[in-house]
């Protein structure tokens, strides 16, 4: 993008029930929607970070923003020279930069369903037609427990940490995964940086808070990618190209605009595979989701984004 101008807006996102992580509760989360007006058309991305990822924040994000005074190329300029690394806010002008082909796209790829221990929550997923089920542990999750969720269907299975265990539990959890078919791995079992994961090695072992961007840490077994935290989109496509080993797509609780970037951005992965983005539904009905909810991900070609940009409040 060569001259132009950019705002933004600042949304909270208010869910309707907790969600837990390895890095605590959470209960809201803010957002700031970036539009971009270049040589090169509108165009729209999303800062969202999300708690326990290594990323700038909501408020080291505004001060860019504010100091580069609408002026596109003063804010371009400033994420290129900042001595500290501002993946979500490169996702974001990413987004703008591809908005055309991402406005477009109306593909979809497979979604794995999040839930809960809860019975009546399984069953109502495969009802719905999920393949994959995704289900959060902790250090009080019980083996037994895991394995009743496991027998009430032939779906497949990610078991996701957050990076809550300590590494004894953590290589139990490994040797649990590797038992069962089922079960496709386990994500992010010990936290950021811990040594532990060279000895629980990687069959079957995801890494997600651990991955960030491409050029963060090298790892042979599965990587889970969150499109809007991973950095510059071209970069990323640039990394996967030469990665060898599977990689995930998983959402982080983001508005309509970065769902459209991020599945626009998987889809661009022949290899994508099953993907982690059944988070609709999960806030307050504030009218920032506009993609249908189900198994498949699915993209909204010939939307009206102008509108969405306008009913922000």
């Amino acid at each position: 993008m060569t001259g132009g101008f950019f705002d933004f807006k600042r949304v909270r996102r208010r869910l309707r029930s907790t969600v837990t992580t390895g890095a605590g509760a959470v209960d809201s989360v803010d957002r700031i929607l970036l539009r971009t007006q270049s040589d090169q058309g509108t165009g729209y991305g999303e800062i969202a970070p999300w708690p326990g990822f290594p990323t700038e924040t909501i408020d080291q994000s505004l001060e860019f923003l504010r100091s580069a005074q609408g002026n596109l190329p003063h804010l371009l300029a400033a994420v290129d020279a900042s001595p500290e690394p501002l993946p979500c806010l490169s996702a974001a002008l990413s987004s703008c930069r591809h908005w055309d082909a991402i406005a477009g796209f109306g593909g979809s790829l497979p979604s794995a369903g999040l839930l809960t221990l809860s019975v009546m929550e399984t069953d109502a997923k495969v009802a719905a037609g999920f393949r994959t089920l995704k289900l959060k542990i902790s250090p009080e999750t019980s083996e037994e427990a895991i394995r009743g969720v496991l027998g009430r269907s032939a779906c497949r299975f990610r078991l996701d940490a957050n990076g809550s265990l300590e590494l004894q539990s953590a290589r139990r959890w490994a040797e649990f995964a590797r038992a069962h078919e089922q079960v496709e791995f386990l994500e992010q079992p010990l936290p950021v940086g811990h040594p532990g994961y060279a000895s629980l090695g990687p069959d079957k072992i995801a890494l997600d808070e651990s991955f960030l961007t491409p050029g963060g840490v090298t790892w042979a077994g599965t990587i889970v990618v969150k499109p809007l935290l991973a950095g510059d989109w071209d970069e990323l496509r640039a990394w996967r190209r030469e990665h060898v080993g599977p990689v995930v797509y998983s959402s982080c609780f983001e508005t309509a605009v970065g769902r459209q970037g991020a599945l626009w951005l998987a889809a661009q992965d022949a290899h994508a595979g099953t993907v982690g983005f059944d988070t609709l539904g999960r806030f307050e009905n504030d009218g920032r989701d506009r993609h249908a909810p189900g198994p498949a991900a699915a993209g909204l070609p010939d939307y009206d984004w102008a509108s969405f940009w306008r009913e922000l409040t």
